[in-house]
């Protein structure tokens, strides 16, 4: 068995596909035991027609179900590089994967791979929907939300005929007094109900996010770049930066032609005319440059435990202001340094920087993550070995673009910058 395929059964021992699978067990049990009762289907062929519906929504929700999980997104292979070299400094590098990342490709921490296409990192599949998988991601929607419907219809009735069921033998319709409740049986259908009610409005939300998103051709990581690119243009209106053109959506039909229909490579994509195909990484640069540009350095003062809730550490009301987001959370020990980008009263948002001793294990990339802000203070700029430290980082988080004129070394790690000769470089940044 292959390393690949042993990966993929793996991803169904998480609590997404298990507590999904069980779920939709116990329902389809649920929902047949009522049919049964309620309308069976030697009864009339429309019943006949109801039960095969039944096993055609329970089957079509598990077949899109494993092929999203088994087929994937579509990983960008490791060490990933474009046919031309001159074409990299129009694109980010992965530290992870140890290549760079292909136009419209991002990296999933939880997958911990480049996906082509990412939309989002779904926990129900345990996978990401992304290039490869989103067609099979709405189908799957889309048999889940109409076997929910019909569930529910046929569990209602089923009750409803149940509780009436002494009035019908009184009435003389014994036919219909065919529902039997039992203490058992009525406790699933309340469960089932319950489950398919919150799936199903669960299931109408995703469905019309991806609706919107493949109308549009455009993922909900690049809604977010979108968006930060209009903020760009309207906070700074004296810069006189060009105003964005999104490349990828080509009008609602050939845009949903290219999920359901046209597959392509995963890699290069039909853009519009007046566009490439490194208009959206380009300004993703951009982003990133101004991004660097408000980062601030922090010291760790204080332990933390990076613990989601950390109402013993560091108190109930750090604990009840919370960041709203699935981003991890960092552990932290005095005199860390980190890198901070987003800031909240309570809590920070930055990239610890990894050291010495981690780097000899092999980690790779950045420690990135929520902490609390009273665990850490600012170092400012009259600290000329923290200001080194911060360009240091800056340069090391991509090392194929490094502008040595501009680069601080400090004497200390200067030997992490080797010149031609193999000899450790001492650049000072020119003033």
């Amino acid at each position: 068995m292959s390393c690949d395929l042993k990966d993929d059964l793996g991803r169904f021992l998480h609590w997404g596909p298990i507590t999904l699978l069980s779920l939709t067990l116990i329902v389809t049990w649920t929902v047949m035991d009522m049919n049964s009762m309620w309308w069976n289907p030697v009864k009339s062929p429309a019943s006949l027609i109801n039960y095969g519906l039944i096993w055609f929504h329970t089957f079509g929700t598990l077949y899109y179900f494993i092929k999203s999980l088994m087929v994937g997104p579509g990983f960008l292979p490791l060490r990933w590089y474009p046919n031309t070299v001159r074409d990299t400094e129009f694109l980010q590098f992965c530290h992870r994967c140890n290549g760079y990342k292909a136009p419209r490709s991002h990296h999933c921490r939880r997958c911990d791979r480049c996906v082509m296409k990412m939309d989002h990192h779904c926990p129900w599949i345990n996978n990401c929907v992304g290039w490869s998988n989103q067609a099979s991601f709405v189908y799957f929607l889309l048999f889940f939300l109409s076997g929910s419907i019909q569930g529910s219809i046929i569990i209602i009735f089923g009750v409803i005929q149940g509780i009436q069921k002494q009035w019908y033998i009184r009435q003389g319709l014994y036919h219909m007094a065919t529902v039997r409740l039992t203490p058992t049986n009525l406790m699933a259908c309340v469960f089932s109900m319950g489950v398919m009610t919150g799936t199903g409005l669960a299931s109408i939300k995703l469905l019309y996010m991806q609706i919107k998103v493949i109308l549009k051709n455009q993922t909900e990581i690049e809604s977010w770049i979108v968006k930060k690119a209009v903020f760009r243009r309207n906070a700074y209106p004296g810069n006189r930066i060009k105003a964005f053109v999104f490349p990828y959506n080509l009008g609602w039909s050939a845009n949903w032609r290219e999920v359901f229909l046209y597959s392509g490579d995963g890699i290069w994509w039909p853009v519009l005319p007046g566009c490439d195909q490194y208009t959206l990484t380009r300004e993703q640069l951009e982003q990133k440059k101004d991004k660097r540009a408000r980062t601030r350095l922090y010291k760790c003062t204080r332990p933390a435990t990076g613990h989601w809730v950390p109402i013993f550490s560091q108190g109930l009301w750090v604990s009840l202001k919370i960041p709203c987001t699935d981003d991890p959370r960092i552990a932290l020990q005095p005199g860390d340094l980190i890198q901070v980008t987003r800031i909240q009263d309570y809590w920070l948002y930055g990239e610890r920087r990894i050291s010495e001793e981690e780097k000899l294990k092999g980690r790779k990339g950045a420690i990135k993550g929520w902490f609390p802000s009273c665990c850490a203070m600012e170092i400012f700029d009259e600290n000329p070995e923290y200001e080194e430290i911060l360009f240091y980082n800056i340069a090391e988080e991509e090392p194929h673009k490094r502008d040595e004129e501009n680069i601080i070394i400090n004497p200390k790690i200067a030997s992490d910058f080797p010149s031609q000769d193999g000899k450790p470089q001492k650049r000072l940044r020119k003033n």
